[in-house]
């Protein structure tokens, strides 16, 4: 974890001269903003900072509503409504919202095979159940996803330095780029690395199912990681099969990461309606 001891200056956004009557809501959308970019430098990639920090956009983007809702900025927008400036932001909009629905599609689809898995261990008699299929299915959709994360972020562009002299325009430029941030580190997380463990025995997957109750070794294990490579190897372990507490193990790590995810769609679906929102308003002024 970074030192808590982070220069500020480094993270400070930069001064926007927004007229006087809305200081002090500048003063809340930078401070915010401050927050977010000194989180997203100091926490680990764990999976509540990672739910914290996307949680955390709310208000980043209530406080730019307000902002947009302040007719001297509609009146500047409005202004440069033809500028390349304002197209960028719009298509920046855009991209934002096709991230963010990417991202619960692959939620989705992972929560759905997580939920067969579990449906036919609660279904099992005598200790005797085959869940091969599901698991495939499981390992199937994930490497999918995989896929689709990892074009997701080779298309995600670095965001440039922002130069922009128009003051609502640099705070909306602003909060694209830290939306973007955001769902570059939440999308890493949950498309999981390669563990050491995909080559060892079941004891190495346990090892690190009950590392994930201790604070710091959970900051460097991702849940995803952990059910993929439990189902992995029970792909592998088929023929002599797994024991009750293995199942146990494996029933108790799948609840934990449904619940994840259903953290994590939570907090996309606000930030999706906020996206929504904000687009909306900036459409709204520009066709004025």
């Amino acid at each position: 974890m970074a030192s808590s001891s982070v220069s500020k200056s480094f993270f400070q956004t930069r001064s926007i001269s927004f007229p006087s009557r809305s200081h002090s809501k500048t003063n809340q959308f930078e401070q915010q903003l401050y927050t977010l970019r000194s989180s997203q430098a100091a926490s680990t990639s764990s999976s509540s900072s990672v739910s914290h920090r996307l949680n955390s956009l709310k208000d980043l983007y209530d406080n730019a509503d307000e902002l947009l809702q302040l007719p001297s900025n509609q009146l500047l927008l409005s202004k440069n409504k033809h500028t390349k400036s304002i197209e960028e932001v719009l298509s920046g909009s855009l991209r934002l919202l096709e991230i963010c629905g990417t991202s619960r599609d692959v939620l989705q689809q992972s929560k759905e095979r997580l939920q067969d898995i579990q449906s036919v261990l609660r279904r099992r008699s005598n200790g005797e159940f085959s869940i091969a299929n599901e698991v495939t299915e499981y390992l199937n959709t994930r490497k999918k996803a995989k896929k689709t994360i990892k074009k997701c972020l080779r298309d995600i562009k670095e965001a440039h330095k922002n130069t922009e002299t128009n003051a609502i325009v640099s705070m909306l430029k602003d909060t694209e780029a830290i939306t973007t941030d955001n769902f570059k580190s939440f999308l890493s997380y949950i498309a999981g690395a390669k563990l050491q463990s995909q080559k060892s025995s079941w004891s190495a997957v346990s090892k690190l199912i009950s590392q994930s109750g201790n604070k710091e070794a959970a900051a460097l294990i991702s849940e995803f990681d952990i059910v993929d490579d439990t189902l992995d190897l029970l792909i592998q372990k088929k023929k002599t099969g797994i024991n009750v507490s293995q199942v146990e193990d494996m029933k108790r790590q799948m609840i934990k990461l449904e619940s994840e995810i259903q953290d994590f769609d939570e907090a996309l679906e606000c930030l999706f309606r906020h996206l929504v929102r904000t687009r909306a308003t900036l459409l709204n002024i520009l066709s004025n």
